[in-house]
């Protein structure tokens, strides 16, 4: 597999494009909701794949030609390496009789490399194995039928063509590659315009033999060579374009569906926060300061005798807003407002003082007196027991 960064000035570039691209986004993302931002997001990443899309559709009409690649030659100066690509023509006498007579030349080393051609759609539902097994089939009848007396390897390769033959030339490194095609490209076989591909990329001779069951085999001329270049550019330029207007739509409409569901989870808090406003503003007004006494035997209580009580004992307060309390304690002894739910602990102490009651959380609490005075009393809400109700 190749780097996709071929050199340190391109990794730079690729680095800065991107540091450019994020400025907008982050500067969306702090100033403003976050719906413009997955707009913004959105733009930037159309932007970037139209003109990747750009380059991809001149790489594939071959308007931009690669820079080629030249291999050193490995071994001795006599040495040989020649590389055979062939997937549905293995069977035919003419690849085999050639692979035959190069094998036997002294000092020559033959691969044929089988690409499985595993489709996407393939790769997606699991079926690989098969197709590696039919590329196993053929290329083990074809070594079988070049005979015993000539050594070549076969290997097979389940990547996309041209990427299997530049991982062979990191590691088999031929001086000749032979690639073998039928005129017009089957279902299940090589590309012609493989050959030009592999011409363009390689600095090595590049051998393209053309053969259909029960003819001979031949090379193309520059003319059909250039027409397979054409055809296979204009056939794979037109299903990138598909693959990429397909692709296009469904990040658009994904981008569309987070932006609606942003907006709609913003109009639910705005409206949330809008209710909890009208129901504040709707609760009755609570006093800046509450008075009220600690009278011992006070109160007269339903079985007729009199208890200690507080004056008032129904507080309403607002959740985090402190309530200042005026108490008269009349009585010599301290008394108490406790309510451990609440986290409230008031000492009343004898005299007139004025205590903070705060309470962190909504809710309705009990609170009691918790020095021991009239045992009754602290028992029964209304004397020296009461509520404090928080919204």
């Amino acid at each position: 597999m190749r780097s996709p960064f071929h050199s340190e000035p391109e990794a730079f570039r690729f680095v800065l494009l991107l540091t450019l691209a994020l400025v907008p986004v982050v500067l969306a993302a702090a100033l403003g909701p976050t719906w413009l931002a997955l707009v913004v997001l959105a733009v930037v990443l159309g932007a970037l794949a139209v003109r990747a899309a750009q380059l991809r559709m001149r790489k594939l009409r071959g308007l931009e030609q690669p820079v080629k690649m030249a291999p050193p030659h490995m071994g001795s100066a006599e040495e040989r390496r020649v590389l055979v690509v062939a997937n549905d023509t293995l069977s035919d006498e003419a690849l085999l009789s050639e692979v035959e007579r190069l094998a036997s030349v002294p000092h020559t080393h033959v691969l044929v490399l089988v690409p499985a051609l595993i489709s996407p759609s393939a790769r997606l539902t699991g079926a690989v194995d098969g197709l590696l097994d039919q590329a196993r089939v053929r290329l083990k009848a074809a070594l079988d039928r070049v005979g015993p007396d000539v050594v070549v390897a076969g290997e097979i390769s389940e990547a996309d063509p041209l990427e299997a033959i530049e991982d062979t030339f990191a590691t088999f490194v031929p001086d000749e590659v032979i690639v073998s095609t039928r005129c017009e490209r089957p279902a299940s076989g090589l590309e012609p315009g493989l050959a030009g591909l592999v011409r363009e990329r390689f600095a090595v001779p590049v051998r393209h033999i053309v053969s259909e069951p029960g003819s001979a085999a031949r090379e193309p001329d520059r003319d059909t060579e250039a027409r397979y270049r054409h055809e296979f550019g204009d056939a794979a330029a037109r299903k990138f374009g598909l693959k990429a207007l397909a692709g296009a739509g469904i990040v658009a409409a994904v981008l569309m569906s987070m932006v609606a569901l942003v907006q709609s989870s913003e109009r639910n808090e705005a409206r949330a926060a809008a209710q909890a406003a009208e129901q504040i503003a709707a609760l009755p007004p609570v006093a800046n300061v509450v008075d009220l006494k600690v009278i011992p035997e006070g109160k007269l209580g339903p079985e007729g005798e009199k208890h200690d009580e507080f004056t008032t004992t129904e507080f309403a307060v607002r959740a985090g807003q402190p309530q200042e309390l005026r108490i008269d304690n009349t009585d010599e002894v301290p008394h108490s407002i406790t309510a451990p739910e609440a986290g409230v602990n008031i000492v009343v102490m004898p005299g007139v003082h004025t205590y903070t009651l705060l309470v962190s959380h909504p809710g309705r609490f009990l609170w009691f007196c918790t020095f021991r005075c009239d045992e009754w009393a602290m028992e029964h809400p209304g004397y020296m027991s009461g509520y404090i109700t928080v919204s």
